[in-house]
């Protein structure tokens, strides 16, 4: 997730108007709504992006508007494109007030995010997997969203966003508590270094300290080619992943898999068999792509899913 850059916000109404039918390129037909799409050039670019999108639902975006990674969200939210695509749980979602249409077709891979935890440590701990899931289960793509804004938007620091969160959900005690002096083996929690992770990551490490455990902290280690590694060799213990990147950055997988159960039994068979590392359970946010408008526009057309504002350009029966 890349911050804001000052001066391409400052550009940003110019630079749409003058990328507007950017990608595919010609502008709106006589018998075509006008609707523009906001989106990073990567994504255009793209067999699994733009292209294999629009193949997928049957339909093709009037204009295209190639923009900064992160504008899409602020070009949707104060009416300079229509609808825009980025992540799921961006915290700038909450920030414009957006509405995340339905992926109703399945096009975009799971991204769900779930503890990886070496094996070795769940026959120390086996109670791992039960306090985990406390957490885990209440991840829902709201949370993530508003927590995810708390950090980036809000600019509060991610280990008092996690602490406050893990207290109003009596997850955890006010008063920090002792360690048990049973639990000799300590816990090393690493993670990854973006916002999202960084607050996993203290989310874990608050919640296992508040059971007794001792916890080294290894939270912001480095990303999937640092952190992976890293884990695999036993220098960290667990860490918050997400299923898509497990089986297409790590596994290796060269097919999409946009149905959550299904990519997280994949890579659950393959770390176990190959790394002795167990995934638990995952959350029930998705952090994929996502394809967002504005609350109005949400309103006036009833876009509630992807298939509607297919529909809606294709002029296709309601």
């Amino acid at each position: 997730m890349k911050p804001l850059h000052k001066c391409l916000a400052a550009c940003l109404p110019l630079l749409l108007l003058l990328l507007a039918g950017c990608g595919n390129g010609e502008r709106a037909s006589d018998d075509r709504p006008e609707l523009k799409i906001a989106a990073a050039a990567e994504w255009t670019e793209r067999s699994d992006g733009l292209r294999g999108f629009q193949e997928h639902y049957g339909f093709a975006f009037p204009e295209i508007a190639v923009v900064d990674l992160g504008l899409a969200y602020q070009a949707v939210g104060t009416g300079l494109a229509h609808v825009g695509v980025g992540d799921a749980t961006e915290g700038r979602i909450a920030r414009y007030d957006l509405v995340i249409l339905d992926d109703d077709q399945g096009f975009f891979p799971a991204y769900n995010p779930a503890p990886v935890v070496r094996a070795e440590i769940l026959v120390i701990y086996p109670e791992l997997a039960d306090i985990l899931k406390q957490l885990s289960s209440r991840l829902t793509l709201e949370t993530l969203v508003q927590l995810n804004k708390q950090v980036s938007i809000d600019k509060l620091m991610p280990q008092q966003v996690a602490q406050e969160w893990l207290i109003a959900q009596d997850l955890i005690h006010e008063q920090q508590q002792d360690t048990d002096t049973a639990r000799q083996t300590p816990i090393v929690v690493g993670g990854k270094t973006f916002t999202e992770a960084l607050t996993l990551g203290y989310l874990t490490k608050y919640l296992l300290e508040d059971r007794g455990y001792k916890v080294v902290d290894e939270i912001g280690l480095g990303e999937v080619a640092v952190i992976t590694p890293a884990l695999f060799a036993g220098r960290i213990d667990l860490y918050w992943e997400y299923t898509g990147t497990g089986l297409m950055n790590v596994m290796g997988h060269d097919r999409v898999v946009s149905d959550p159960q299904t990519c997280w039994e994949l890579v659950r068979d393959w770390y176990m068999e190959n790394h002795n590392v167990v995934w638990l359970d995952y959350a029930p946010a998705n952090n994929t792509f996502v394809l967002f408008t504005s609350r109005e526009l949400h309103a006036k057309h009833g876009w509630r899913t992807v298939s509607d504002l297919a529909a809606y350009v294709n002029r296709a029966p309601q």
